[in-house]
């Protein structure tokens, strides 16, 4: 029973990941990847820590559902502090990505910037699982009533794993091929290119911080 329990919620998530969670994430994760070239490794190297928080994120959320912390269930409920902490968090990665960009590109330095922060990268990963939607309150849910703690951290590595398969994918084949090629025919304006992603990054963190934008 509780095997086909953790085969149907990894479905769920897998098709939730597929859908609204991958729209979402668009206008964080683009401007990350733009300002490091948009190259595959470079991707990876941004996606890996952020997956990582997604999952342990999940994973944190199913354990606060077992153990029935009602604190920290209302305070992850509050889309208001949840939108200050990803908000601070997305500035952080942005000023980081400028001072790296900008270190790069002085004359001691030839080495394309490498992606910085995989601190503020997963915990960029862990704010963003923190949205309880339909399919997150269903894993919380299964978490809540499962037979042990054990299920419940399977629940949620479950979960984050299917939101983040195809999640993952997309972002470091689809998304980094369509930005790598946009940058080769752009090659002239590659430069300004990339250091306008991390001032679009930070545009998108004080929305995310005023909560205009819901992530």
């Amino acid at each position: 029973m509780e095997t086909m329990t953790l085969l149907s919620l990894f479905i769920v998530a897998l098709s939730y990941g597929a859908t609204a969670c991958m729209l979402t994430c668009m206008p964080l994760l683009s401007p990350i990847l733009l300002a490091n070239s948009s190259t595959r490794q470079q991707s990876l190297k941004v996606l890996l820590p952020i997956s990582m928080g997604r999952i342990s994120g999940y994973i944190f959320l199913s354990l606060i559902a077992y153990l029935g912390a009602s604190m920290i269930k209302t305070l992850i409920s509050d889309t208001t502090l949840m939108g200050y902490l990803l908000g601070s968090v997305t500035l952080i990665l942005a000023g980081r990505l400028w001072f790296s960009l900008r270190a790069s590109s002085s004359c001691c330095n030839t080495s394309p910037a490498a992606p910085q922060g995989n601190i503020a990268l997963f915990l960029s990963g862990m704010f963003l699982s923190m949205s309880i939607c339909a399919p997150v309150a269903t894993m919380m849910t299964l978490s809540a009533t499962s037979t042990s703690i054990t299920w419940a951290v399977a629940y949620g590595a479950a979960f984050g794993l299917g939101a983040t398969l195809l999640w993952f994918f997309f972002f470091s084949v689809v998304l980094t091929r369509v930005l790598k090629e946009s940058l080769k025919h752009l090659s002239q304006y590659r430069n300004v290119l990339q250091h306008l992603a991390p001032l679009f990054l930070a545009g998108i963190g004080i929305a995310i911080f005023k909560g205009w934008i819901r992530l």
